[in-house]
């Protein structure tokens, strides 16, 4: 048998479901879905989904520029869930330096390279979108 050692470790505590999330050195408070609190805004698991989502998808667009030569001077990634349901995510690419036909093929390149964008565009509506 194989033993798998565990990247994250999550202890609940308090009243308010909420927990503390350990990934290797981090460690983060996490709500649950089930709250509805509009005053703490808690981060929920599926927030926590699209951040991730985001953060590779700026790792392979960051990948991208030099691998196809376009020129990439500045990137900003912004994420949004588009609707209630939490079925269609929306990922915007702030991007100094390419054209738009440059950006159209960065986008192809983080479609492809992504392991997050392939894992979840299977279950999950996912619109890239570059802002130049």
């Amino acid at each position: 048998m194989n033993s798998v050692k565990s990247n994250v470790i999550v202890k609940p505590f308090g009243a308010r479901q909420q927990a503390i999330v350990s990934l290797g050195d981090t460690h983060f408070v996490m709500g649950s879905s089930m709250i509805h609190d509009t005053i703490s805004q808690s981060s929920r698991p599926i927030d926590l989904l699209l951040a991730t989502l985001a953060t590779d998808c700026t790792f392979a667009c960051q990948e991208a520029a030099p691998a196809l030569g376009i020129p990439l001077h500045h990137l900003t990634t912004t994420a949004q869930w588009v609707d209630g349901t939490h079925s269609h995510a929306e990922i915007r690419f702030g991007m100094n330096g390419p054209d738009t036909d440059q950006s159209n093929l960065m986008i192809a390149f983080v479609k492809n390279r992504c392991q997050t964008y392939k894992l979840l565009s299977p279950v999950l509506m996912i619109t890239l979108k570059a802002v130049i």
